[in-house]
Order: structure tokens, then sequence, then C-alpha cells
């Protein structure tokens, strides 16, 4: 792994007792899927390749990319961004490469000696958590829910070969293999930000907290993640099944509780048509824990893009483009 942009400086602990403002950011989003296996299951006998799915009560079958794939592109994403996120060493616990000597107690690789140092240089422990083998471990303030499709999925596959090594050149063979994939479909996701843990350690069982950030870091980080969100990026098959999983359509939100009550208010019809009433219906059901909201919408995804605009511009909320809308919750 590369390192990059390396600080050496330990941030001044400030030891605060009690909880501080809550404020969450609820993101709400829909992509669009063309053609893809995500997100990979375990096999399910004889050459096929299964992808995740779960069924509902009629028998519908639905593709999902689970919380911890999720998790792992979004950490990609923000590499690719310019951060650093950390590797892992044969015993499970994080490597912070040239750091290690000065971030972990000598000779004791599951003590932190040093999370200031830890904290500025690794967003990835900040913002997604960890738990060490000895039982060391921070809540992660970035919470994912699994992305499920909105549509069912329709049993189809591609192929490949699999090439066999043969001795007689004369005998060459390969054996076909069967890949599930999704297609023309929609998934809906929601990550959910706790911003008042970001930067600091917090004490699970009275929320006592050393904050190891200063404020203007802290926001930074932030920021950042949001910007990773809206070129959220990752999957399976990606070398030969490149898929576009960033928002198409998104509600962000500052809001007052943890609850990511959006979650089952995205519906789409067969004809590619958004349920706006859904969506109306729960923002009305918490305004008294709403903030501030807005809403983004990339063009051509939806066959009612302008009953959208028109719907949320009489409730007063203008759509602008997904990129704004999430620029909207960034931390001033």
């Amino acid at each position: 792994m590369q390192w990059i942009d390396i600080r050496v400086f330990l941030m001044p602990k400030i030891k605060i007792k009690g909880v501080s403002k809550m404020e969450f950011l609820n993101i709400a989003y829909i992509s669009k899927v063309n053609i893809a296996s995500l997100n990979g299951s375990e096999g399910s006998g004889g050459n096929i390749v299964s992808i995740k799915k779960v069924t509902n009560s009629q028998g519908n079958e639905f593709v999902y990319i689970s919380g911890q794939a999720q998790r792992r592109y979004l950490k990609e994403t923000l590499r690719q961004l310019g951060e650093n996120i950390t590797a892992v060493n044969d015993r499970g616990e994080p490597d912070f490469g040239d750091l290690n000597e000065k971030i972990y107690a000598a000779g004791k690789n599951e003590t932190f000696n040093d999370l200031g140092l830890m904290y500025e240089n690794f967003c990835d422990l900040d913002l997604f958590g960890y738990m060490m083998p000895k039982g060391k471990r921070r809540w992660s303030p970035v919470k994912v829910a699994p992305m499920l499709s909105v549509l069912p999925y329709k049993g189809e596959y591609d192929y490949l070969t699999r090439k066999q090594a043969v001795k007689d050149e004369t005998k060459r063979s390969g054996n076909i293999v069967q890949i599930e994939i999704d297609t023309l479909n929609f998934m809906r996701g929601n990550i959910l930000i706790d911003t008042d843990k970001i930067g600091k350690e917090i004490n699970e069982y009275n929320y006592e907290y050393t904050q190891y950030l200063d404020n203007q870091r802290i926001k930074q980080r932030i920021n950042i993640l949001i910007d990773a969100i809206k070129v959220f990026n990752g999957g399976a098959k990606q070398s030969r099944n490149l898929e576009d999983i960033s928002p198409k359509f998104v509600v962000a939100i500052k809001q007052k509780t943890g609850n990511p009550f959006l979650l089952n208010a995205f519906n789409i019809d067969e004809n590619d048509n958004l349920n706006i009433s859904l969506i109306i219906e729960a923002l009305k059901e918490n305004t008294l824990f709403i903030e501030s909201q807005a809403i983004g919408l990339a063009s051509n995804i939806f066959k009612n893009t302008e009953e959208i605009k028109n719907e949320f511009n009489n409730l007063g909320i203008e759509v602008t483009n997904v990129s704004q809308a999430l620029d909207t919750i960034k931390i001033k």
C-alpha cells in the first residue's frame, strides 16, 4: 500500500464528559444498474457463480449488496480521493506501515500507544470503526444499509470459459461457467453518518469522549466522505461487468435522530416511474426531526422526471443535481 501525506504530530486531547449535541446526516439514494454481478454469494454447486439475493413472501428474489461490501467499496473510493486507509496484517490487526512503531505500544500490536496519530492519518478506523483481536474496539460513526434491488431478479446469466491446463495441446478444453447477473434494475441504499462521533474516541458505557482531531479537521473528514458517496464505486466482476453504483436520485437530510426513515420509502414501478408520494409522506411524518433537506436527481433515470421536480417544488424543495444536493449537508 502507498502511504501519502503522513503527519507525525499528535493533536491535543480534549477530555469532555457528557454528550454534546447530536446531529446525523441521512443519505438515502437510488442507483441504476445496467448489467452487474456486484456481490458474490456462496457457490450453489456445479459451474454456477451466484449473486446475493433475498426472497419476499411472494417468492420473488431481490438482489442485494451487503453492508460489509459497501463499506469496503467506500474505503476504496476514499483511497482514490487521496485518503489513507489501513492494511491488515496476518493476525487481523490494522497495519499502519511506517507508523506501526509510533501508533502501537512497543511489542504489543493489539494496544494503541498513539491514537491521535492513528486518527489523523487513517480515515477508515475513524469513520468505520474497528475491533481488535483482544477486545479493543470503536463504534462506527458511518452506518450502511445493504443495497437492495427495487425490481425482482429476473434469473439472467452471463457466461465465461475457464481454461484447463493439459499436457496434450490437441486436447485443450475449458469449462463453461454461468454467472448470475442483475439487469436493468434499480438499487436503493441508505448511509447514516453520526457526525458527533467522528474524530473522537467514545466510551460506550458513559459516553465520555476524548477528541483527537480539531474541529476543522473533523469537518474536512466528513466532507470528503460525502464526496466519496458522490462517486461511490466498486463491486465484484468489475473487470468485465463495470457498473456505476453512485447515487442517481438522493434525499440528503440533516436530522436530530439516527432513524433511517426513508429506508422503505423508495419504490419504482415496472415503467420506471418513481413513487413520490411515499417519500413526501415520510418527510412530512418526520418534520419535527429534520433540520434541512435537499433532493438531487440525475437526468434520464426515471420516466416521470418532470413530475418529481414539480411535486417537490410544490413543497418548497428545489430539485437540483445529485452533487449539489449532497453539498448542502457538508459541514460549513
